[in-house]
């Protein structure tokens, strides 16, 4: 495969980190304020949690439709598109006044939206990127979730206090997200659907058939299943349970992010230099217990610093690693299905994110408490670790020397 300039990486890294900090800061600005719509609109707590599952769930099922259509005809057009439909229903939402039925329809339409940009970012990226550069741009590209998702808890409490309105929060970061949809079109360079690359060859039997993309992809779900459980109801567990306000609450939450962001590129850029596993099976057991501790501790400077520590060694610092090693399995062996690949990867992933604010709402409403939601959420992320322990460090294969994928 030939090689890519460098400069045009540079542009790819800085666009797609810039795409995962706004849609990061458009789904996260909702959780702190899922307390003020689940009262104004008289919502109970399954309710108010099923706001952000109808975003994720269609989130989650476009991922594999994405990654197929992108490999067949070209990951730019699908970016770009549906990236401003992503910006349009943020909009709508923003403008106008949503009962509960209307806002599950629109937040799931911008669900629907964003779901296509991991399979389109992640693939594009992954393709492009030699290898020895995967893990380094993988936790650039990545870090821009951990800047919108502080971006997003920081800011959504104190936009709602000044407005007295919790829709001025997402007409606030809809304006950004349809322009970036613009800077799209004139940046990204689209790549060529290889001509090899069939039908069969854009179905996901494949995936099932291998035990490594298996396994890293059910370890996927357990990661995101308690990092989901602390950031969709960590802001209403610090306001109802630990006496926070509002505002505090989710710069509590943000904590997360903020630390996650120098561990990310640390860890990313080890993981091309020495492995990706050996650091997994550090930081995921490290994780469940943080997910676990959160729920548990009662004083704020030890909740600080269980937030501290699940920034650097949770979810999102463990993402340009996992992401890598699911890429560099997928290269030796169907490097052509790489959008496919990652599409089902994600799709995996982010079904935790379907189910945990779900069924962490349920605990919520039977207990009275969500400290129970963050002991389970613990527990499912330690079972992803044991998990890893299966997986090899990488494969050989036809595609395993990769250095990019030729652009139009």
């Amino acid at each position: 495969m030939g090689e890519v300039d460098r400069s045009y990486i540079i542009k790819i890294i800085i666009v797609f980190f810039l795409g995962w900090a706004l849609l990061y800061a458009d789904r996260t600005a909702l959780y702190p304020l899922l307390g003020v719509i689940g009262d104004d609109l008289n919502l109970t707590g399954a309710q108010a949690g099923a706001i952000t599952s109808a975003f994720f769930v269609c989130y989650t099922f476009m991922q594999i439709p994405a990654g197929m259509w992108g490999d067949r005809y070209g990951l730019k057009k699908m970016l770009v598109f549906m990236f401003m439909l992503a910006g349009i229903a943020l909009l709508a939402i923003g403008i106008f006044p949503p009962g509960y039925l209307t806002l599950i329809l629109l937040v799931a339409l911008h669900g629907t939206g964003a779901g296509a940009y991991f399979p389109a970012a992640m693939g594009t990226t992954l393709k492009t990127v030699p290898q020895k550069m995967r893990g380094l741009s993988s936790a650039i590209v990545q870090s821009g979730m951990s800047l919108g998702l502080a971006l997003g808890l920081v800011c959504s409490g104190p936009i709602y206090l000044y407005f007295n309105s919790w829709r001025m929060p997402f007409f606030v970061l809809a304006v950004p997200t349809i322009m970036l949809a613009v800077v799209y079109q004139i940046v990204l360079r689209d790549i060529r659907p290889e001509a090899s690359h069939t039908r069969e060859k854009s179905s996901v039997r494949w995936i099932f058939n291998n035990k490594n993309l298996m396994l890293l992809s059910v370890t996927s779900f357990c990661s995101q299943y308690g990092f989901w459980t602390v950031v969709t109801w960590g802001p209403t567990f610090l306001q109802t349970e630990r006496g926070l306000s509002l505002a505090v609450a989710g710069l509590y939450t943000a904590i997360v992010a903020f630390t996650a962001i120098p561990a990310t590129l640390t860890i990313g850029s080890c993981s091309d230099r020495f492995g990706r596993k050996k650091p997994s099976l550090i930081l995921l057991p490290l994780a469940a217990v943080t997910v676990f501790a959160t729920g548990y501790v009662k004083s704020l400077p030890a909740l600080i610093a269980v937030l501290v520590c699940y920034g650097l060694v949770g979810k999102l610092t463990w993402d340009p690693i996992e992401i890598s090693w699911f890429g560099d399995h997928v290269a030796a062996v169907r490097p052509e299905a790489m959008g496919t690949a990652v599409a089902f990867f994600n799709f995996f992933g982010m079904c935790a994110a379907t189910v945990a604010p779900v069924v962490s709402g349920w605990v919520k409403d039977i207990t009275g408490s969500l400290v129970s939601s963050f002991y389970l959420g613990g527990a499912i992320v330690l079972l992803g670790s044991v998990l890893l322990i299966f997986v090899p460090e990488t494969v050989s294969g036809a595609g395993s020397k990769d250095k990019g994928t030729p652009l139009a």
